[in-house]
């Protein structure tokens, strides 16, 4: 499961999601839509909590950014 099937199987905003996350800073949302996009990957620490709150594991990210960067 990647964290966008994720938020739309729980119906969440990006808001939502970056709360549940747990993402602080200026503009968190900014934040879950680059994840969203596979624009980035998260920092280890936040990977952490994705995995442990939602069941995304690392491997989507790695696999969409991959593919997207044709790397």
């Amino acid at each position: 499961m990647t964290l966008q099937e994720y938020k739309d199987k729980n119906k969440l905003t990006n808001k939502d999601l970056a709360k549940l996350i747990g993402l602080t800073g200026k503009n968190p949302i900014v934040s879950v839509i680059r994840y969203l996009k596979s624009e980035r990957i998260p920092h280890p620490k936040i990977m952490n909590v994705i995995t442990k709150k939602t069941g995304v594991q690392p491997t989507s990210f790695y696999e969409a950014y991959y593919a997207k960067y044709k790397i």
